[in-house]
């Protein structure tokens, strides 16, 4: 899910957005998402089992949309675990939230979006027979969806706020602004209007350099840093400018950014307004925030000969 509260942050500034008439090109989709749009935005059954029919039907349609405007899809689902468990701790907290959700929903039989066990399922059955490239990752889908989107110069179909961050030749289309049920014609070819995104967008508006987004991604807080939980989290919402209304602390971070031309002058300016900090805690913040920082690093796509030759990637073990 990446940066907490950075798409309702974008939100508050739509410029950041350029309009696209989407045709004649692949697309990069997050599986994930997929489902969540389809499903949720549907209106369909949440507590009772599930409408996989109606389920079935909005994917065969989805597909269709696409294809009339020569878009070819490439589906990527997530996987299990890294073997590091660097997202324990949320991945856990999200397992919680889930039995919590399904509790109230049981108790008092309103929506709250739960997933129906079998979906996944459906969509996977649907894709394979409507022989739609299709790949489900050993690990989170992510990165593998980032690399394969550079190398082939393609944009991402996803709301996970990690895709802002990533340096996508082709951009990210926001899931929520793909307006697939509602295709145009320019002459005789069909199209998708859409939003798109691209982190140029994002550094000339808000004045910082495209390097420093993996640092500001990290210091905001993603998945892998919780600089809470470390009693060593710092008022970003100080540094955004007067008359701000919404999202202070993300506002006033990008604000404090401008500042910095590198990401380790940056980090090194954080932990001395972190203040105070023991050796080892000061060490322990920096391995966060460079971890943090290390998953929008981008290797070598292993899913362009899977979906080119059908060589299924190798299985990395971990190191001892």
């Amino acid at each position: 899910m990446g940066v907490q509260g950075f798409v309702s942050f974008l939100e508050n500034h739509p410029q950041i957005y350029r309009d696209v008439r989407f045709m004649k090109s692949r697309l990069l989709i997050d599986g994930a998402n997929l489902i969540h749009l389809l499903y949720f935005d549907s209106n369909l059954d949440q507590n009772h089992g599930g409408e996989y029919a109606a389920f079935e039907e909005l994917i065969e349609k989805f597909i269709a949309a696409l294809r009339a405007c020569e878009i070819t899809p490439y589906v990527l689902l997530d996987g299990g675990s890294d073997h590091t468990d660097k997202k324990l701790e949320t991945t856990t907290k999200r397992a919680e939230d889930r039995i919590q959700k399904a509790h109230r929903a049981a108790e008092s039989g309103e929506k709250c979006h739960i997933l129906p066990q079998l979906a996944n399922l459906v969509l996977k059955q649907t894709l394979d027979r409507l022989n739609v490239p299709m790949a489900t990752c050993y690990a989170e889908a992510d990165q593998e969806i980032a690399s394969l989107a550079r190398e082939w110069q393609c944009p991402v179909l996803s709301n996970d706020s990690d895709f802002y961050i990533f340096d996508l030749p082709g951009g990210l289309l926001p899931i929520s602004k793909f307006q697939w049920e509602g295709l145009m014609k320019r002459g005789s070819q069909s199209y998708i209007p859409c939003k798109g995104y691209n982190i140029s967008s994002f550094c000339t508006l808000f004045d910082i350099q495209r390097q420093l987004l993996p640092t500001f991604a990290a210091l905001a807080g993603n998945d892998y840093v919780k600089l809470q939980r470390m009693d060593s989290s710092i008022s970003w919402g100080q540094y955004a400018p007067a008359g701000s209304r919404t999202s202070f602390r993300l506002e006033g971070l990008t604000c404090w950014l401008r500042n910095f031309k590198q990401p380790q002058e940056a980090l090194e300016g954080a932990l001395e307004l972190m203040g105070g900090l023991t050796i080892k805690k000061k060490l322990k913040v920096q391995q966060s925030l460079a971890q943090g920082m290390e998953e929008y690093e981008l290797p070598p796509s292993t899913l362009k000969r899977f979906f080119i030759h059908g060589t299924a990637p190798p299985f990395l073990a971990p190191e001892e």
